[in-house]
Parts: structure tokens; C-alpha cells; sequence
């Protein structure tokens, strides 16, 4: 997977990307970025071999504003505005795996609460993501709340959105309308009043995030907002235009045949399941949030038990201090300790037995 840094540069947010594994630029993709400046989306620029850099607005990482604490309506505000970018990439066929999710390098203004991503235009990219849900269960968790009634909101829709039925867009929005309706514009035939400058002052210097005051759009019930002049559609994904649908490649992987990949795996013995290692650094445990193998039902298993590096086409374990210990084939695996795993070997964590396959 891409290394990643999110730093600043000319007053912009600034997330430097070199590439570390199989990655290849995606030229189609990347001139895609170039020539149709999207809001909500920072611009690659190609930094030489391996590396790309992408900026074209103010931010800060979101992670940054989440610790600092969130009332309902900013959490609402931040989550309607990633929907809404969502929205657009959902109909404009992106790669959505390219997608950068992480809120750590997701840029957020702190003026408006207006979020840029970043798309990796990269081909054979391992996923920068898990799904919308789940960087929506991040924001949640990362969140310091400034009140238990923030988050008894916050809870009730994160509950809404993994139900059973799963989870879209257009619902998600609907419940946030429901929420939070003053975050949608209001009927256009409504009346409108112009408001004195010195009040548009006052309400600007009170929308900052720093301070965690966190007061975006606070509502002047005597003086309603002035009406905004008319501003031109942004120049938008070609896609979205069915006239002219096929002058810009769409952003899918068609152009180039990917290469089968097999990877090496682990079978738990007492479930049957496979898992393929397709990652350098392979964690396993059973914190369902931090690893990529989840052993379930099984409380001796420690929550970062055990990790499987992958190096030059081998495998190997360490255990992480584990309370129960790893072992394979009935030897003790030494705390911090790399052991080369071997095709057929048994790796057991505490009780619980694996299989390893080489690929």
C-alpha cells in the first residue's frame, strides 16, 4: 500500500503519497484529476517516479478537528458533506477502493467544515478503504462529543446506518434532513432578507473550529441571511453528462488486464475458512478494528495477538506479547521474535489452530 503524509504547503493542504509495492500510475486517472477540477477532491500532481503529491485547497487533517470535540451539528455537517462527495463519485463510476477514507488524510476547512479527499490514481492499489460505513464508524469513534446528547444523536445514527438492511446513501441523507435540517438550504420561494455587514462580520469570526467552539452556521433568527449570488455549476466528471459520456475514459479498470495474483493463506480448523495474506503487515487478533483477521468467539485469543510479515515472497510470525502465546507446530513463538513460516505448517494462537499455505 502507498505511504502517505499529510502536511502543508503555500497555506494549502498538502498529502504526499510514494508508491511502496506494485503500484503504477493510472495515467487515464490521473489526467482525469487534471482537466476536471471536482469539488471536493485535492489535485494529484506527479512528483516524479513513485510519487505523487495532492493539494488545491485550505485543511487540516479531520481526525485533528474530530479530537478536539464535535457537537451534533458539526458531526452532521461533516458526514452530509462526505455523503454528498460520495454522491458524486457513486455516479461517476469511480474506483471507489481508490478512494482515500482514512480520516487522518481527509482535509477539512475549518472556516465551513468542507471536505476534500484524495483518489489515488493508481493501478494494482492495494484498498485504501473499507467501505463508507466504516470510515463513518471511525469518524464516530475518533469523535470527542461535546455533550452526552451529541452523542446520543451520533449513536442513534450510526445504529440507523448498520442496521440490517443495510446501508445507502439517499437514507443516510434523509435521517441527517430529520436531524439536522438546518443544514439543508431552505425552500427557494421562502422570503429573503439582506442583514447589515457588521452582523455577516460577527457570525464569520464566530465560525472557526479552533477553540472548539464549533458554531458553523449558527442561525440569525431576527436577521435572515442575505441571498447569495447565483454561482456557475463546477466543471464535474464528464460521466455525469450522458452526451458526452464517452469523450473522458470512465474511472474503471478496463484499459489494462490485471495479472492473476494468488496469495498465501491461513485455514481455521475449527470453522473451515480461509483467509488470504495480502498484506505486508498482517495482523491478527480479535479487536475487530485493528487487524485483518478477526478470530471470533474465541476469548483467550489476545486482541493484537500475533502478526504475519510478508518479505520477499515468504512468510513470517512474531507473536505481540501475547497472554496465551503463539506457537507452531506445538513450539512457543518468542515475544517480538520473526519465525518463518513453512507450507503445511500450524500456527496456533493460544487454543485456537491455523493452517498455513504457501502461495
Amino acid at each position: 500500500m502507498a505511504k502517505l503524509r499529510f502536511t502543508e504547503r503555500n497555506g494549502e493542504a498538502y498529502i504526499r503519497c510514494r508508491f511502496t509495492g506494485n503500484e503504477t500510475l493510472n495515467e487515464a486517472e490521473y489526467r482525469y484529476f487534471i482537466d476536471n477540477r471536482i469539488k471536493g477532491w485535492l489535485v494529484p500532481e506527479y512528483e516524479g517516479p513513485g510519487k505523487l503529491g495532492f493539494s488545491g485547497e485550505y485543511g487540516v487533517p479531520l481526525i485533528d478537528i474530530l479530537k478536539q470535540g464535535v457537537d451534533r451539528q458539526l458531526y452532521f455537517r461533516i458526514v452530509k458533506n462526505l455523503l454528498d462527495i460520495f454522491s458524486v463519485a457513486e455516479r461517476c463510476s469511480f474506483n471507489m477502493p481508490n478512494i482515500l477514507l482514512d480520516p487522518g488524510f481527509i482535509a477539512i476547512d475549518p472556516q465551513n467544515a468542507d471536505l476534500y479527499l484524495c483518489y489515488l490514481p493508481l493501478w494494482y492499489n492495494e484498498s485504501c478503504n473499507d467501505g463508507i460505513v466504516n470510515c463513518l464508524r471511525r469518524i464516530s469513534t475518533f469523535a470527542q462529543y461535546d455533550s452526552q446528547e451529541d452523542f446520543r444523536h451520533v449513536d442513534g445514527f450510526m445504529n440507523f446506518i448498520c442496521r440490517e438492511s443495510g446501508f445507502t446513501i439517499p437514507e443516510a441523507m434523509e435521517y441527517i434532513r430529520r436531524e439536522a435540517p438546518e443544514l439543508f438550504p431552505a425552500d427557494k420561494k421562502a422570503p429573503q432578507f439582506s442583514r447589515p455587514a457588521a452582523a455577516q462580520t460577527r457570525v464569520q469570526e464566530q465560525s472557526s473550529i479552533p477553540g472548539s467552539t464549533h458554531q458553523f452556521s449558527r442561525p440569525e433568527t431576527a436577521r435572515p441571511a442575505a441571498p447569495q449570488p447565483a454561482k456557475p455549476e463546477p466543471k464535474v466528471i464528464a460521466s455525469l453528462d450522458e452526451q458526452r459520456r464517452n469523450v473522458l475514459p470512465e474511472l474503471v479498470r478496463t484499459e489494462r488486464p490485471r495479472p492473476a495474483v494468488t496469495w498465501p493463506t491461513l485455514t481455521r480448523l475449527s470453522t473451515g475458512v480461509t483467509r488470504n495474506i495480502d498484506k505486508p503487515v498482517f495482523k491478527i487478533g480479535k479487536e475487530r478494528d485493528r487487524v485483518d483477521l478477526c478470530v471470533t468467539e474465541n476469548r483467550t485469543v489476545s486482541r493484537h495477538h500475533a502478526t504475519v510479515f510478508t518479505r520477499s515472497g515468504s512468510c513470517f510470525v512474531t507473536d505481540n506479547n501475547s497472554t496465551n502465546k503463539t506457537y507452531i507446530n506445538g513450539t512457543p513463538v518468542p515475544p517480538d521474535t520473526e519465525i518463518k513460516l513453512k507450507n503445511g505448517d500450524i500456527l496456533r494462537l493460544s487454543d485456537e489452530e491455523f493452517e498455513f499455505r504457501e502461495a
